[in-house]
């Protein structure tokens, strides 16, 4: 009798408390800080586990806070959004990162056929096969004694089919491994990207400098060594999330902590259908994190601290505010300050363009300021719709914005009142004010994705 209360004792404790019987973590893969200047919020990326490392695809978001660090200490952050951050839930980007020094091209043991880089690119090749997510994009880069970019992230995986196609085996002098170097590269390749960034980089062995090993200046950096730390530092200025695969027995130690590190994973791998595994495991778990879209509270610090709390569990991460405008850190006020003369530059600029040549038409124009560059500068408005996206088919395209939908926003006008309206399903800025619909007066600034358009009409 007293074993079945203690048996139902227990079965009731597991069905309250999830975490009652297996203990679980909280890792912060990645915080971004892209729309803290426009809109004063923040997107953090969660991925919770039990203790054998596996994603708990059941956690319950409801018990996720968040607390951000401001100048008077650690302070609730106001929860804005929680979303999976699944298919439906915006882009992903990967960057593939293939090893491809010497050792690359030996054979690859325990009986497999072909070598290490062959099973890779098959490996690669699966995993492009089985991304079922229209709005990821796809990177692809090789490492020896270079860093090479063979394709920037596309949704055309068939760009990253052929660009795998033109791997091949390196000469001796190209044959070094600068692992630190090329990890330090490739988040700066990463930098322009928003939303969810990932870097899945396959190595076969240890850091095995140009310059220290062969006696001679690398091509491309001369004498400069890099450093773990140095790889590590550019993954957190760029909120870029490290995944590292050791396809060899003989690993680099530092790639394992520079994974950690940057909230990531470390794997190992001895054969491809090892690799094909590692790839989706590393998809899906990124595509079972939670986005928690949190406000940033005022008088935070250049380098503030965020720690997620999921039940009992936590975990603290820094992000770098500063990196938006290259300022250092507890720099609040000069940014406070820049902002404000921006604007009133910008202001001032818009009230000269007005009076220089007032519109006889309702027009579209780009500012030579923020991001960007439009086909036309100027375009009139002379449908019912107007169509402002990345796209070639857009009525008013904009290159050079990866965040920048093909279709982002549109300037409806309604000829029975004469009245144009811009409508967006992303958040947009129309002078300074958040918003996804507003009713266009002559010389409105809208911003989107960091592109300056002013809108204009004759008077009356």
């Amino acid at each position: 009798m007293k074993n079945r209360k203690l048996l139902t004792l227990i079965a009731f404790g597991m069905l309250i408390f999830p975490g009652f019987i297996w203990s679980q973590n909280i890792t912060i893969t990645q915080i971004d800080s892209a729309e803290l200047l426009p809109f004063s919020r923040i997107d953090c990326y969660l991925s919770i586990s039990n203790d054998q490392g596996e994603v708990v695809n059941d956690a319950d978001p409801a018990y996720i806070s968040i607390k951000h660090e401001t100048s008077e200490g650690m302070q609730d952050a106001t929860i804005l959004d929680v979303q999976r951050n699944d298919s439906a839930n915006g882009t992903i980007t990967f960057l593939l990162i293939l090893d491809n020094s010497g050792s690359m091209y030996e054979a690859v043991g325990d009986g497999a056929e072909g070598h290490r880089m062959n099973h890779a690119v098959r490996a690669v090749e699966e995993f492009l096969n089985r991304m079922d997510n229209p709005d990821a994009r796809v990177g692809l880069a090789v490492f020896n004694t270079r860093y090479t970019l063979l394709s920037e992230p596309v949704k055309d995986f068939r760009i990253i089919q052929e660009a795998l196609k033109n791997i091949s085996e390196p000469d001796n002098e190209e044959a070094y491994t600068e692992l630190f170097y090329s990890i330090n590269m490739a988040a700066l390749d990463m930098a322009p990207y928003r939303g969810r960034k990932a870097i899945i980089l396959l190595s076969d062995g240890e850091n095995y400098p140009y310059f220290s090993m062969s006696g001679k200046s690398h091509p491309d950096i001369g004498d400069i060594l890099y450093h773990p730390e140095n790889a590590l530092d550019s993954l957190k200025r760029e909120s870029v999330t490290l995944y590292g695969i050791n396809f060899s027995p003989d690993k680099d130690q530092s790639l394992s902590s520079i994974s950690i590190g940057s909230g990531g994973k470390i794997y190992d791998a001895l054969t491809d259908s090892q690799l094909s595994s590692i790839y989706n495991k590393i998809r899906d778990r990124i595509e079972s994190e939670y986005k928690i879209t949190v406000r940033a509270p005022l008088g935070f610090l250049g380098s503030p601290d965020i720690l997620a709390k999921y039940n009992n569990i936590t975990d603290t991460r820094t992000y770098h505010s500063s990196s938006l405008m290259g300022l250092p850190g507890n720099s609040n006020l000069l940014l406070l300050l820049l902002i404000l003369l921006g604007s009133f530059i910008l202001w001032f600029v818009l009230l000269i363009i007005r009076f220089e040549k007032p519109a006889s038409t309702a027009e579209l124009s780009m500012l030579p300021y923020g991001r960007g560059k439009p086909i036309q500068r100027t375009i009139p408005l002379t449908s019912n719709r107007t169509v402002i996206g990345g796209s070639a088919q857009a009525d008013f395209t904009i290159a050079g914005i990866p965040n920048l939908k093909e279709s982002h926003a549109t300037i409806v006008q309604n000829e029975k009142e004469g009245t144009y309206t811009v409508v967006s399903d992303e958040d947009i800025l129309v002078n300074n004010q958040i918003t996804k619909k507003r009713k266009l007066k002559p010389g409105d600034v809208i911003n989107v994705e960091g592109a300056t358009i002013v809108f204009d009409a004759p008077e009356g």
